[in-house]
Order: structure tokens, then C-alpha cells, then sequence
């Protein structure tokens, strides 16, 4: 999976704009909590974390209920679950009517929502989201709910993160010195052949460039002509049935010319020993052949501009990136991760007020994240955080910290130490400007066609790996990979979704 979600940080104007946002939740939640019944409502919440998660919950789920009882009248219970492990737990949960209340999904929301899986939010937004709608509109702009809404119906709230990740050339920039070349040598991806072809000559043992992820291998190709050619994917990665542009017309990704000239030249970098030969089938991610020495580069999609030294710590090595191409927002780059209100959920309201205190109350929000300050965490400045002295993100009792870039607003969390609060700002500034899809709101509905989507998948799978990595030739290859999708059933997806896509049209324009 891409380095790129666990990157996300979103950036806040200053924190006058999260204090006042926090205060004047504050003070509209404790209005609400006067107003309702003694009782205290319990919400069950489902929390994916990428960090060792403790047996014990207790002492955080008790640090954050002491703040929600207070401002919310509300009690919550973490269910706290690994990313391997989280989809499965979520939909049992979901099948069998245990509570589960508010949860997340990656690249599931449609799913979800076909399935009647998920609560309408506009009446509960107005009443108990207003504070969070308004710092989702100071983040990212006003349009933001377009991407979860269906039918007029709002039904999750987009974490509040960077979520415009240009393509950028992960290099190591020791190697790139050693041949006498920088980062103003590649203007774009047709600079990158004269870099590659300088460090062959110079070091003939290290592979210029190698896919960022395995199964399935992804050099990044599918996210560098996304943006370039501004492609909406419309809500499905299989990439059967986008559009390119303004024109409206929805065709098959692989049967284009601009996904043939991409595949073209992943078959000459192939051919001119720039990649592995076993690319397409290598169990281990690129970044590993950076770390040792034996790699030089690889593509993948980053926002901001320091999340190099993030990834230099990783390896090892001292890596620096370059953007060669830009980010274009469509829906499903929005809806990725997305929370959601259980349609069985029977304390609906008491799920939107913690959801609304989740973005836009910082003490709250850093808790489940970080957990108790000076004993998980010790405050470092205004921004930052740190571990406490002789413990690491392994050995204290809690933190969820690689979760940040899914729970809420990260204009209002802390950032570990060392990390570049402007670059957070930068974030933010870029999610306003980064040019968005006429199509931007656009939700394929899947139902008429699962079956085809599904066979069309498994096609994708097989053929794409070895067309992003050139191991396969576009010339031959294509054509079968269009002919299997059309047996698949690519056809009557095209023509569901240009018929959804028409009525979307034909109502924005009412």
C-alpha cells in the first residue's frame, strides 16, 4: 500500500484558527450537553491503528471520556484494530448487530453506501456538525461533503488531512551529486532517462528505478498519468471506465492513448536496464534496495515539500524528492478515508457530536492519537511532541500516532518532534489550489454491475503489474488486456457509468 496514506498531514492557518474553532465548539457543545437528558450515551468507535496496540485501553478511553462527558454528554468505547484485521472486524460487526457506531474504510465508502450501510448525515450535521463543517470548509474549501455526498444525502466526513499528493521522484541525492547532476536537471519525467543513463555509467551495480510497492509491483505510472493527463477514475481504481478532461466521455483507461504511451515508455526504461527484471514479481518494496545501497529511485505521490526526511530515516540513506508531475483531485481521492455513522446505530446523534468534537477539539483528538501527556508523550512546543526520555513509539503504553493522517483534523494535532509545521500549512494552501475534476462529487453506484466489476478486477491485476513495469510489451499486451475486459464485462461498466454520470450532470445543471 502507498507510503502516500501514511504521509497525509493536513495544515491549519495558525492555531488562532483552531483555538477559536475549538472554543466556540466548546462553548456550542456545552450548550447542547445542557440541554440533553441526564443519561450519558455510549458510542462505540472503531479505530484502525498502524502502531502496536496496548491489551489496556482504560487509561486513554477514561482521559477522553472525562472530556466528552463534560462538553458532549457522551461516552465512547475504542475498538482499536489493526489495518490487517480492521475491514473484517468492521464488517462482522456490521452483519451481526453488534454496536459499532462510527468506523472508517479505505477506498469503501461506495460500498458502503450501496450496501444501506450508512446513516444520512445532513440533518444531524446542521444540528450537532457545525463546527466541524466549518473547520472542514477553512481546511479544504466548501466543497469538500461533495465527495460523500449521494442523492443529496451526506454520508461520511472525509478525514480533514493534505490530500493533494503530487508525483514526486523519491532519489537518493548522494548519487545524484556523485554524477553531477541535481534536482534542476528533471523538469519532468522525459528529463529522467538522462539521469538514469548518468548513473549507469557512474555506478553500473545500482538499478536506477523499481516500484514502490509489491503485490501488485506499482512504479507509479497509473498515479504520474492521472495527473498529468487529468484522468477521473470515477470512484473505482480498477481504471475501467474514466474520464480524460472536460469532454465527458467515459471510456476504458487501458484502450487509451495516453495510457499506451505511458506503458511504451515503461517498456523502454525496461529495455534500457532501469528497472529489476523481476520488477513485476518482486517480493520486496524498492525502498529496501535504496536502503542497502542497490537502488537509486522510485515514483510515488507525497504532499508538501519535507517528507524527505521522513523517508531518508526509514532508509538509511540521504534521499531527496522532486516533483515531475501534478495532482488532480478527483472523488475517490477524497472519499479514500472516510468516517461513517452505522444506518443501525441507535445513538446517531450522540456519533455526530463526538465526530464533530473529534475534529475540532485538539485535546480530544491528540488523546486518542497520543495518549496521556507525560506519560506517553511530553510536550515539546505549541506544535510538537516527543516520546518521554528512553522510550520509542514500540515501548510506551500508548500512542496511535501513524493514525494522524486518518483522525481528524491534523491542522489541530501535534506533530513529533522535528517535523516542519509550515510544511502542514503548505498542505493546507495546496488542498484550496490543486485544480479538481469537473466530475469532482461524482459516486458510481456498482450495484448493476458487481459481478462485472469484479471480473474486471481480477483482470486488472493480472496484466497491469507487467505493463506499469515494463517487463510486459504494450504492443502485444494491450490488446489482450482490452479483450479480457471485455469479456469481463467492461462494456455494460462503461455504460452504467455514463448513463450515472449524464443524470449527475443533467441535475447540477438544474
Amino acid at each position: 500500500m502507498s507510503t502516500k496514506r501514511g504521509i497525509t498531514a493536513l495544515l491549519l492557518s495558525v492555531t488562532l484558527i483552531g483555538s477559536s474553532l475549538t472554543a466556540c465548539g466548546t462553548e456550542s457543545a456545552n450548550e447542547t450537553s445542557k440541554e440533553a437528558a441526564g443519561k450519558v450515551e455510549k458510542v462505540v468507535f472503531a479505530l484502525p491503528s498502524f502502531n502496536r496496540i496496548p491489551d489496556d485501553l482504560s487509561r486513554v478511553t477514561e482521559a477522553i471520556n472525562k472530556i466528552t462527558r463534560e462538553k458532549i454528554n457522551v461516552e465512547v468505547e475504542l475498538k482499536i484494530y489493526g489495518p490487517a484485521e480492521y475491514s473484517q472486524k468492521v464488517n462482522l460487526a456490521l452483519q451481526s448487530g453488534e454496536q459499532l457506531d462510527i468506523f472508517t474504510g479505505f477506498e469503501q465508502f461506495a460500498n458502503f453506501a450501496s450496501k444501506k450501510q450508512l446513516y444520512p448525515m445532513n440533518d444531524l450535521l446542521l444540528q450537532y456538525g457545525k463546527d466541524m463543517k466549518g473547520i472542514l470548509d477553512k481546511d479544504f474549501g466548501d466543497d469538500l461533503l461533495e465527495a460523500t455526498t449521494i442523492d443529496g444525502q451526506i454520508y461520511g466526513i472525509p478525514a480533514n488531512k493534505g490530500m493533494a499528493l503530487p508525483t514526486n521522484l523519491v532519489y537518493n541525492a548522494d548519487m545524484m551529486s556523485e554524477m553531477g547532476k541535481s534536482a534542476n536537471d528533471m523538469d519532468s519525467i522525459d528529463d529522467l532517462p538522462a539521469i538514469f543513463d548518468a548513473l549507469k555509467q557512474k555506478n553500473p551495480d545500482v538499478v536506477p528505478f523499481g516500484p514502490i510497492n509489491v503485490s501488485p509491483s506499482d512504479t507509479g505510472l497509473v498515479r504520474l498519468l492521472r495527473g498529468l493527463n487529468k484522468v477521473d477514475f470515477l470512484t473505482d481504481s480498477t481504471g475501467v471506465g474514466v474520464v480524460i478532461g472536460d469532454d465527458g466521455k467515459v471510456r476504458n483507461f487501458y484502450d487509451t492513448d495516453e495510457f499506451k504511451a505511458g506503458a511504451a515508455m515503461m517498456r523502454e526504461w525496461y529495455n534500457k536496464g532501469y528497472l529489476q527484471k523481476d520488477a513485476a514479481t518482486a517480493s520486496s518494496p524498492f525502498s529496501e534496495m535504496i536502503a542497502s545501497g542497490r537502488g537509486f529511485a522510485y515514483m510515488g505521490g507525497y504532499g508538501g515539500m519535507a517528507v524527505a526526511q521522513a523517508l531518508s530515516a526509514q532508509t538509511g540513506k540521504n534521499l531527496e524528492t522532486k516533483r515531475i508531475a501534478p495532482f488532480y483531485f478527483d472523488t475517490i481521492a477524497v472519499n479514500a478515508v472516510v468516517w461513517m455513522i452505522s444506518s443501525r446505530s441507535k445513538a446517531s446523534e450522540a456519533s455526530m457530536k463526538f465526530l464533530n468534537l473529534l475534529y475540532t477539539d485538539a485535546e480530544v483528538m491528540n488523546t486518542l492519537l497520543y495518549g496521556i501527556e507525560g506519560e506517553d508523550y511530553v510536550k515539546v512546543d505549541e506544535h510538537h511532541v516527543k516520546f518521554p526520555e528512553g522510550k520509542n513509539a514500540s515501548t510506551v503504553a500508548y500512542t496511535a500516532h501513524l493514525s494522524s493522517g486518518i483522525v481528524g483534523s491534523e491542522s489541530l494535532q501535534y506533530q513529533l518532534e522535528g517535523a516542519d509545521w509550515s510544511d502542514i500549512e503548505l498542505k493546507l494552501k495546496e488542498n484550496k489550489e490543486t485544480e479538481r475534476s469537473p466530475y469532482f462529487g461524482f459516486i458510481f453506484d456498482q450495484n448493476s454491475v458487481k459481478t462485472q466489476m469484479s471480473s474486471v478486477n481480477n483482470v486488472v491485476n493480472q496484466y497491469l503489474p507487467g505493463l506499469v513495469t515494463g517487463s510486459l510489451d504494450p504492443e502485444t499486451t494491450i490488446p489482450k488486456l482490452v479483450e479480457a475486459l471485455n469479456d469481463a464485462g467492461a462494456e455494460a461498466i462503461i455504460q452504467a457509468k455514463q448513463e450515472q454520470l449524464d443524470a449527475w450532470l443533467a441535475k447540477k445543471k438544474l
